[in-house]
C-alpha cells in the first residue's frame, strides 16, 4: 500500500479488542527495521496498553535477535527494537475527552467512546492546520463523539447493520453453531448502525462519512445499498463505504477532499 512506515513517530491505540491490535507486532517490528529506529516506538492507548505492549515485546524479542545477526546493527538497531507503552487516562467528567498531542499545527484529541464491556475505549479528532478528521473507534452512538467532532472535514465511524447481522445469526443458530450464533446476537448492543453513524455525521457538520469497520463484510459492491439502508437520507454530505486501500487526503489550505484507490 506504500505506507511510508520509516515515517512513522507514534501509534494510538482505540481500544484493547483483538481486532484492534492483533497487527502491533508486525507494525513495531517493520517501523523498526525500516526505520533504522534507535528507540522504540511509542504506542498510546487506554489502561491496559502497558500489558499489551509488554506481551507484544516478549513474543516478538527473540524475532528480534534473528534481525539483527542477519541485517546487521545498522538497519536493526538492539537500541530501537519494540515498543512503550503510554497510557492515556481521561479524566471523568461529560466532556470526556483530553488533547493527547499538540505541537506547531498538529493537534490530536482522545475521546472516550462507549464500547461496554470495553472500557476504556477511545476515539479521536485530528486537526492540522485548517483540516480535521474524526476516528468514533468501536461504539454505539456517542454524543460525546457527535460533540467533539464538530466541524470536520471527514468523519470515520464504524457500523455494523443489524438486520445482516441477526440473519447470519439465526442461519448459524440453524446449523447447530451454538456459539457462533451467540457472538452475533452480543455484538448488537455495542456498534453503531449505518443509518444512527448518517445520524452523527449530519449533527457533526460533518463534510463526508466514510464507514469503516464494516460488519458484516461486503462480499461485492453491490450490497453497499442494502447494508446502507436509510442512511444517505440522514446525511446531507457524501458518504464512502470504506474499502482496503482507500486513501483520502485533505490539503491544507483547501476544502478539496481527494481520493485514491491504493489497491486496484
Amino acid at each position: 500500500m506504500g505506507f511510508p512506515l520509516d515515517r512513522l513517530d507514534t501509534i494510538y491505540l482505540t481500544h484493547l479488542h483483538s481486532d484492534h491490535i492483533d497487527g502491533l507486532g508486525e507494525l513495531m517490528t517493520i517501523a523498526w527495521v525500516a526505520g533504522s529506529r534507535t528507540e522504540p516506538l511509542p504506542v498510546h492507548g487506554p489502561t491496559g496498553t502497558q500489558d499489551v505492549v509488554g506481551g507484544f515485546n516478549a513474543a516478538y524479542r527473540l524475532d528480534s535477535t534473528y534481525r539483527v545477526a542477519h541485517h546487521g546493527t545498522e538497519v536493526a538497531n538492539p537500541a530501537g527494537f519494540g515498543a512503550v507503552a503510554n497510557e492515556i487516562e481521561i479524566p471523568l467528567g461529560p466532556h470526556g475527552q483530553l488533547a493527547v498531542f499538540e505541537e506547531g499545527d498538529l493537534k490530536i484529541t482522545a475521546i472516550r467512546v462507549d464500547h461496554t464491556p470495553i472500557e476504556p475505549a477511545f476515539g479521536y479528532r485530528i486537526d492540522y492546520k485548517d483540516r480535521s478528521v474524526s476516528i468514533s473507534g468501536d461504539t454505539v452512538y456517542q454524543p460525546r463523539f457527535v460533540a467533539a467532532s464538530q466541524g470536520v472535514d471527514v468523519m470515520l465511524h464504524e457500523a455494523l447493520d443489524q438486520e445482516m447481522v441477526q440473519t447470519i445469526g439465526a442461519k448459524l443458530g440453524e446449523r447447530g453453531l451454538d456459539n457462533q450464533a451467540k457472538i452475533f446476537h452480543d455484538i448488537l448492543d455495542y456498534h453503531t448502525d449505518p443509518e444512527e453513524a448518517a445520524e452523527a455525521a449530519q449533527e457533526a457538520g460533518a463534510d463526508q462519512l466514510i464507514y469503516y469497520h464494516i460488519v458484516p463484510q461486503l462480499p461485492v459492491k453491490m450490497l453497499e445499498s442494502v447494508w446502507l439502508g436509510d442512511a444517505k437520507s440522514k446525511f446531507d454530505g457524501k458518504i464512502l463505504v470504506g474499502e482496503d486501500g482507500l486513501l483520502v487526503s485533505l490539503p491544507a489550505g483547501s476544502d478539496k477532499i481527494l481520493e485514491q484507490a491504493v489497491l486496484q
